[in-house]
């Protein structure tokens, strides 16, 4: 090759090497830049698992995010009590409808100050104004003006407060007492030629043990063996060892929670047999249950989805009653005989006391159930429906001493309801409006629109109540409402933010999924790079010695 064709390769191999040097440079630059995003992008991810959102955790256990309507309308999770939203001042914060309508209803004037103190009228008035901007329920206004005064308390400003608690948790000593002292009421139907003045049709016991067999009641003062004698058929009740016999004024006051705590035990005796005796055992189950709650939400009585009766508080309780009674049903279903003398019904109770069944005497005349551990296994089955078999109670057909009743276990809390609480709807509404229209009339309103308008943003709500731009009033133990931290309410809970956590994941990925296919490309981008450069530095160092040896022969051409 000649030396001017030398010297214009080695010029196009130095451009060329230059060329994929600057280009490598540059790709580095650009991994370096990937490295920083992925970096970048790793950075929000972490900080977005701390991400937190607020919460409405109500009694039942069920969690909402938190909201305006929630706090502001009168419902179940709220307990019918409005949890308002303050600013910094006490200034209660309306959404701009709400406001208006307190406005328009003539409590607040235009710079959301009271216009006077408390009272019904004026809060008639606001609950129109309510019903007009669509906020409230008309007919449930109505429903509440229409009970005057006793549909207005001073509720929210030391007024009486409500017990609004439909149920109650109690263990078994709790529940026992509370057995003891509750009275049942009378079912609406009573048997053939019985009215509600008929002292065994009065309360407790009396109204359980409802038997349509004659002369099912006339005998209960009868010693045991003074029954078996007689020429007619008789119940009698036993405690403990089978020979004392209950008198019919015991009777009366016999409740469930004696037959829990003690040890009873029901003797049918009959001159002739009774191949029916099973049904007259199973209607005290029948009335145990209804007095527990069994069948409730199916009956008349349950008026709407949230009304309680005993321990039938909800759906699940209301299956596991349902569940309970058919096994406690077939339970009774299958006696056990004891052979001896047909006429002892002082030994067949004691039998009774010892099985969870229905025990017969040999010549089938003379019957007798443990009312105490028929009640004690219907509780047993009612837990294990609830919680499932492996909570470790069973029963034992013939063996109480094998069985493990729910009732030996002072840890197991039974859920039932709240015999003193509200539960008219009505009153239930009106308190909360009541609430709500005494603390506007005592506190007044915020007037600044951009919190009215932001006030039902979930977002802007959640951000200002945790920067301390805006508080929870909420109601207190002595009637009155105080502002405070959402931290300090009852309901409101902050909480990882798991739908944000899982869409900074999801972002995460895509954003790494990205970046690697891009450091992968610009890996290959520079991995040829180099593999040029080398190519080339080894031509150049080729052609560099080729012109290096020109040139020399050049030079010694010209010497000589």
């Amino acid at each position: 090759m000649g030396l001017a064709a030398s010297q214009a390769r080695f010029l196009a191999i130095t451009s060329r090497k230059m060329n994929c040097e600057f280009q490598s440079m540059q790709v580095a630059q650009e991994k370096l830049s990937v490295t920083r995003d992925l970096q970048r992008a790793a950075q929000i991810y972490q900080s977005s698992l701390d991400a937190k959102k607020l919460v409405w955790d109500t009694e039942d256990g069920d969690v909402y995010d938190l909201s305006y309507n929630i706090m502001m309308t009168p419902t179940n999770l709220n307990e019918y009590s409005p949890y308002l939203v303050t600013d910094t001042q006490g200034k209660i914060v309306l959404s701009p409808q709400m406001f208006d309508a307190a406005k328009n209803a003539g409590i607040i004037d235009t710079n959301g100050n009271p216009i006077s103190e408390p009272n019904r009228a004026d809060r008639d008035k606001f609950l129109r104004a309510l019903g007009a901007y669509n906020l409230a329920d008309g007919v449930m206004i109505e429903k509440i003006i229409n009970k005057g005064d006793d549909g207005y308390t001073l509720s929210g400003i030391g007024g009486v407060i409500y017990d609004k608690t439909k149920a109650n948790a109690m263990n078994i000593g709790m529940f026992t007492s509370y057995l003891k002292e509750a009275t049942y009421e009378l079912s609406s139907t009573l048997p053939t030629g019985k009215s509600t003045s008929d002292p065994l049709y009065g309360t407790d016991i009396g109204e359980t043990l409802k038997l349509e067999s004659t002369n099912a009641f006339d005998n209960f003062h009868f010693n045991i063996s003074d029954i078996i004698k007689q020429n007619k058929d008789l119940f009698a009740i036993t405690k403990s060892d089978g020979a004392s016999t209950l008198s019919k004024e015991q009777i009366k006051k016999l409740t469930l929670g004696d037959l829990l705590a003690g040890n009873y035990q029901l003797v049918y005796a009959t001159n002739t047999g009774d191949s029916n005796y099973y049904e007259k055992f199973q209607k005290i189950l029948d009335e145990f249950a209804k007095t527990l709650g069994y069948g409730f939400r199916s009956s008349a009585d349950c008026q709407n989805p949230t009304d309680s009766k005993g321990l039938n508080v909800d759906a699940l309780s209301d299956m596991a009653l349902d569940i309970a009674y058919d096994l406690t049903k077939e339970l009774l279903n299958k006696s056990s005989t004891i052979d001896g003398d047909e006429k002892d019904a002082s030994k067949l109770a004691k039998k009774a006391q010892q099985c969870n069944t229905i025990v017969e005497s040999s010549d089938q005349k003379t019957y007798s159930l443990s009312l105490s551990n028929m009640l004690k296994s219907f509780l047993t089955y009612f837990a294990i429906a609830q919680e499932g078999f492996g909570v470790g109670y069973s029963i034992k057909k013939d063996s109480v001493k094998d069985s493990d009743y729910v009732t030996n276990d002072y840890s197991y809390y039974f859920v039932l309801s709240n015999d003193a609480a509200i539960t008219d709807e009505t009153l239930l509404n009106a308190d909360f409006y009541n609430m709500l229209y005494n603390q506007i009339a005592m506190n007044g309103c915020c007037t600044d629109k951009n919190k009215q308008e932001l006030v039902t943003d979930n977002k802007y709500l959640k951000h200002a109540l945790q920067n301390g731009q805006l508080f929870i009033s909420s109601l207190h133990n002595d009637g009155y409402f105080y502002q405070g931290a959402y931290t300090l309410s009852s309901h409101v809970a902050e909480v990882n933010d798991e739908d944000a956590i899982a869409r900074a994941e999801l972002d995460y990925n895509v954003t790494k999924s990205k970046l690697n296919y891009k450091e992968e490309t610009l890996e290959l981008k520079m991995k040829n790079l180099d593999m040029e450069i080398s190519a080339l530095t080894t031509e150049f160092d080729t052609v560099k010695n080729l012109i290096s040896k020109n040139v020399e022969k050049v030079f010694t051409m010209f010497s000589n």
